[in-house]
């Protein structure tokens, strides 16, 4: 099993930011975690967005929050 974590800010207005999570595969599984209480329940992933190395994550209050991704890819799959 793969896994990475990656802790992004988004910009000032919050909307649609690119995690590049560099596993090479599109995750089994994955999990968005805020850093900040302001920004729970907030912060989603854009659907049909989850990519090869790539997660877009949006703010629905458009504001400034940092978030860390967690990603899990069935090494399996890889080979």
């Amino acid at each position: 099993m793969l896994r990475t974590r990656v802790r992004r800010r988004t910009a000032s207005t919050g909307v649609s930011l690119s995690v590049t999570h560099a596993l090479g595969a599109i995750p089994d599984y994955y999990k968005i975690v805020p850093c900040s209480a302001r920004n729970v329940g907030r912060t989603h992933v854009v659907i049909g967005t989850v990519l090869t190395n790539t997660i877009h994550i949006c703010n629905s209050v458009q504001t400034t929050v940092t978030v860390d991704v967690f990603c899990w890819v069935y090494q399996g799959r890889l080979y």
